[in-house]
């Protein structure tokens, strides 16, 4: 009789346990799911509200305008993309400087220009235009918007390499990026690109069309991006191969 009732007993913990680790693996996997939201929510935040107001943009933007300036640099501007760039890493080159600001659009960029006219680099790598579509800007604003900017660029800094490369691709839909992920965008993304590359042939810019070769059935790869818009390790390795002609030329 004892004997069945220690059996009993050590059933009854034995439930007990497994009942008392699966409540624990279940509440471990909301609150790592919920986190992953609450990071996500946060990034697309500063995607759709970052501008030259915010503190975001005001902080970077701030860091860059009392960095040291030298003209034997290579520095790259554009937006989220950019800024998650490793650039100094995967170049092997501590002479590139990162001018990437989450969330950025074209006019922002202009607002932000004079830290590198000071010194006008050896070359200037630009990646924009995204988020200014994302937002609802219309294609032939973007791209009136993107010739100031190269205008600008090529006045006060007429002896720097300029490099447009291609508006990146983004996926036909996405859950957390609804507004930048559609085949209306990537028609958009492609009208533009083809003007820029038109542009940049009549103005003695070098145009890096790699749209292409990030793209699957007419939008961003899925292996290139988690949400449709950011790249994965494996874009930015990519990348980076794309790119190393044209910065270790």
């Amino acid at each position: 009789m004892e004997n069945t009732i220690v059996i009993l007993r050590l059933k009854h913990l034995k439930f007990l346990l497994i009942a008392s680790l699966s409540l624990n693996l279940f509440a471990a996997i909301f609150f790592a799911k919920k986190l992953y939201v609450k990071y996500n929510a946060s990034i697309e935040t500063i995607e759709k509200k970052s501008d030259t107001t915010t503190t975001y943009w005001l902080k970077r933007n701030q860091l860059f305008e009392v960095l040291p300036k030298d003209k034997n640099t290579i520095v790259f501007l554009g937006n989220s993309l950019t800024q998650h760039f490793e650039l100094a890493e995967l170049f092997k080159n501590l002479n590139i400087r990162n001018r990437g600001i989450n969330g950025d659009v074209i006019p922002a960029v202009i607002k932000r220009l004079s830290p590198i006219t000071e010194s006008c680099p050896k070359k200037i790598f630009i990646e924009i235009g995204i988020n200014d579509l994302g937002r609802g800007a219309p294609k032939d604003t973007v791209i009136k918007n993107y010739e100031k900017l190269l205008e600008r660029l090529q006045t006060e800094c007429g002896s720097t390499r300029l490099f447009v490369q291609s508006i990146f691709p983004v996926a036909n839909k996405s859950k957390t990026m609804a507004e930048y992920c559609s085949p209306k965008l990537n028609a958009d993304i492609k009208f533009i690109n083809q003007h820029l590359k038109e542009y940049s042939s009549l103005h003695d810019i070098t145009f890096l069309d790699f749209h292409d070769s990030f793209v699957t059935d007419g939008e961003l790869n899925p292996k290139f991006s988690v949400d449709g818009v950011h790249l994965t390790g494996e874009a930015y390795l990519l990348w980076t191969e794309l790119l190393k002609p044209y910065v270790n030329d």
